[in-house]
């Protein structure tokens, strides 16, 4: 059953506001990271030096995640535009809403993203 359209429009609604979250994390974090790279030419020694090099690259994972999670979020508001939303993308079967509810960036049915993370095409989960 295609998702409806006011099922539709709550998702992209939540999409939305995720996205809006993610841009102001990621550039948070960014911030940040510049910060505590900043702070490894303060002259400090090499143990206050050694912890911002850290803070910075943990600052630099996490803006990388975000970014990943982001991507996701804009692809699912793509096939929103597109009309293809719901629809799995290796069987073309629509995927349940309860799945699109629990999972909004799910682009996979259940048995799809099942038999990708056992023949290890896709490393991230989605169920």
């Amino acid at each position: 059953m295609p998702v409806g359209k006011k099922d539709l429009a709550i998702v992209e609604q939540a999409l939305r506001a995720r996205a809006k979250v993610l841009r102001a994390e990621i550039s948070g974090t960014l911030g940040e990271a510049a910060d505590d790279a900043g702070g490894m030419n303060t002259g400090g020694d090499f143990g206050d030096q050694a912890l911002a090099s850290g803070e910075s690259s943990l600052d630099l994972a996490e803006a990388k995640r975000d970014l990943a999670e982001l991507g996701q979020v804009d692809a699912a508001l793509e096939a929103i535009a597109a009309g293809s939303y719901g629809v799995c993308v290796d069987c073309s079967e629509p995927i349940p809403m309860a799945r699109l509810k629990a999972q909004p960036l799910a682009s996979r049915c259940i048995a799809c993203q099942e038999r990708a993370e056992r023949q290890g095409g896709d490393r991230r989960s989605s169920i």
